[in-house]
């Protein structure tokens, strides 16, 4: 159907005053693009032919922010926004951000902490009775018992806590409109329990299901009595994951059980173009009068995928967004690239081609038969499955094409590349080189040390060294200067000061120098939180090291500052403690310079928090010369210069 390409309404006069079938609550400013999910879920519903309107970060202290547009016909929608509220809020080291990218100028505070228990809350005094839908990063993540960091305590189903009547986990595009239909054809709430990628709380006196496949999951209570009950529910999850073969899953919580239906399938390539090629006006909506940091940061670029085969252990992607990649087809992304000169600042460059992982664009399982009834997390982790395909060939027609479209000036490549399957094709690394890279290039190898590595599930550091060399030989021929932006990231589980030495010592044998580096934040559902917790690896039950805490954590990323002289200080101390002090002294073989020696935390205390780490994942580096002095003037190394 033909829909004109206007923002969905927010208030009743833009909705011409007719009572809507489903109204979307969002703690994000809206923005009318498919980079924003209560958009594309709002879009989707549209054309499937329900009538949608959206609540931006209403007042939840006021039942009435959630009135404006009436009462819906069917069932509110409720999100806490793009991200999980608690990381949008704070900071690895539990401290609170200066702003908030999804929020207008970027302001911050216009949503609650665990945004979902308080929107559903007011939802429910302004309409008793109305069903009630939960969903996003923050529900889907959290659907089960998990681990909240920020309180450091393990928490039941927040399905329990925002007493909503069902929760869409993952992509939901199609059990939201599957529920839509249910009711529209006058269904109750609780007939669409079976719905697949849903999970419900069962009332004290309802019967539990049973059967061989249903899996019963630890109990809450068991959790938290002992920690490595969570490592069980984690790897259930994950074991659970695929569409084709994942079972339901049941857990206590009291006298009440939440149960978890198997997933639901991805989207096809076709269902793909269609979701992206909505109407969408591609801008805020007009009540904002300040810009949204979070759009101007996208602005220019196309979503190519959606989902990782990776399955790195800190990162929730496979569990939200699944481990099959969906693909769109080439036509649909080039016709949208095609598009972009039409849109209101467009100047004529792709700042993007890319999804999660740019270069798995139509990477998949090519044995249907083996991914019926595979339960790996990771398709590439220990080693790449024998039926995952890793051709290019796709990804290089798409920015051939894309790059000769009339009125593009620059097509590039700024999300994300896998660097050991790039490495496995030559000619993309030659191309990439050549053509999609804006001076820097970033890629994740995350640490140096093996052990490290092992428990992140990512490929061992020679992978990133063989890239490395490739796309300078790439850089040479296409007679360019361009360098890579590696992400690094300390006090991951597993990581403790052996490996943290090791990455520093990596670090200044390649002449690589950070400008930032992520601190693990525990962000439930994941592997690597289930290890934070724990203190066990889920899978082989060994024992691993966890920096907990400002000192141990502090120590770890001062580690990978230790060409800053104003890091020294921390370095020394943390080399000291650990008992490494023959790396204190002059000359190329240590890292640091003799002289005092304290901890950041205490440099915590004494700057009253005015100082705090950085969390993005942006990590910025230069190549020393060998004659370089590691007494040299930080602002001398801050200036610009060669970069690796």
């Amino acid at each position: 159907m033909s829909i004109k390409a206007r923002a969905l309404p927010m208030t009743r006069e833009e909705a011409g005053h007719q009572d809507l079938d489903v109204i979307l609550v969002t703690g994000d400013a809206y923005v009318d693009h498919p980079g924003w999910g209560v958009s594309a879920i709002g879009r989707w519903l549209q054309d499937h032919g329900f009538t949608v309107g959206v609540i931006a970060q209403p007042d939840w202290e006021d039942a009435a922010s959630f009135q404006v547009l009436g009462r819906p016909k069917l069932f509110m929608g409720i999100t806490a926004g793009n991200m999980d509220s608690m990381v949008n809020h704070y900071t690895a080291s539990r401290r609170i951000r200066s702003n908030d990218a999804y929020s207008p100028g970027g302001e911050r505070g216009l949503r609650p902490d665990r945004a979902t228990i308080p929107y559903v809350s007011r939802a429910r005094q302004a309409h008793p009775g109305l069903p009630i839908v939960v969903g996003g990063v923050e529900a889907s993540l959290r659907r089960l018992v998990h681990y909240d960091f920020w309180q450091d305590k393990i928490r039941g189903s927040i399905l329990l806590d925002a007493k909503a009547d069902l929760l869409v986990y993952g992509m939901g595009e199609l059990a939201i409109v599957e529920i839509a239909r249910r009711l529209a054809n006058g269904q109750s709430i609780t007939a669409c329990r079976d719905v697949p990628g849903t999970a419900y709380a069962l009332g004290a006196k309802e019967s539990v299901p049973e059967g061989d496949d249903v899996t019963v999951l630890p109990s809450l209570a068991e959790c938290k009595a002992d920690r490595r009950g969570l490592n069980k529910v984690t790897v259930h999850m994950y074991r659970e994951s695929n569409p084709h073969c994942g079972r339901t899953l049941i857990q206590q919580h009291g006298s009440r059980y939440v149960v978890q239906n198997p997933p639901t399938r991805p989207l096809e390539t076709a269902e793909m173009d269609r979701l992206h090629e909505l109407p969408y006006v591609y801008t805020p909506h007009p009540c904002y009068r300040k810009p949204i940091p979070a759009l101007t940061s996208i602005a220019g670029s196309v979503t190519v995928n959606r989902g990782c085969s990776g399955g790195c252990s800190f990162c929730a992607l496979t569990i939200h967004q699944g481990k099959d990649v969906t693909s769109r087809s080439t036509e649909s992304v080039l016709r949208e690239v095609a598009a972009l000169p039409k849109r209101k600042g467009f100047n004529g460059i792709v700042t993007d081609l890319g999804g999660p992982t740019a270069n798995m664009f139509h990477m998949r399982c090519e044995s249907p038969a083996a991914n019926a009834v595979c339960r790996r997390v990771s398709c590439l982790h220990p080693i790449r499955c024998k039926h995952y395909g890793t051709d290019h060939k796709p990804f290089l027609k798409l920015l051939r094409a894309a790059r000769k479209l009339p009125g593009i000036r620059r097509v590039y490549i700024n999300s994300g590349i896998r660097y050991d399957l790039a490495a496995l094709d030559p000619e993309f690394v030659e191309e990439l080189a050549a053509h999609h890279v804006q001076g820097q290039l970033s890629v994740a190898p995350e640490h140096a040390s093996p052990a490290a590595l092992q428990m992140m599930r990512k490929p061992n550091i020679e992978y990133f060294d063989d890239f490395m060399r490739r796309f300078k030989a790439s850089n040479e021929k296409a007679n360019k200067e361009q360098y890579v932006v590696p992400y690094f990231q300390c006090a991951h589980p597993g990581v403790g000061p052996t490996e943290t030495i090791e990455l520093a010592l990596y670090m200044k044998a390649s002449g690589l120098r950070p400008r930032q580096v992520q601190m693990f934040m525990p962000t439930p559902a994941t592997i690597a939180t289930a290890m934070y917790v724990s203190s066990i690896d889920p899978y082989t039950k060994k024992k691993v090291f966890v920096a907990r805490g400002d000192r141990e954590r502090s120590r770890q990323r001062a580690l990978l500052f230790y060409w800053k002289r104003e890091e020294w200080p921390h370095v020394r101390e943390a080399l000291q403690t650990w008992g490494r002090a023959e790396l204190i002294g002059k000359g190329p073989k240590f890292l640091v310079p003799p002289g005092p020696a304290y901890g950041a935390w205490k440099f915590w205390k004494r700057s009253k928090g005015s100082v705090r780490f950085d969390t993005h994942m942006g990590l910025k580096v230069e190549r020393a010369s060998g004659a370089e002095e590691e007494e040299q003037n930080w602002s001398a190394l801050s200036a610009p210069g060669k970069r690796t």
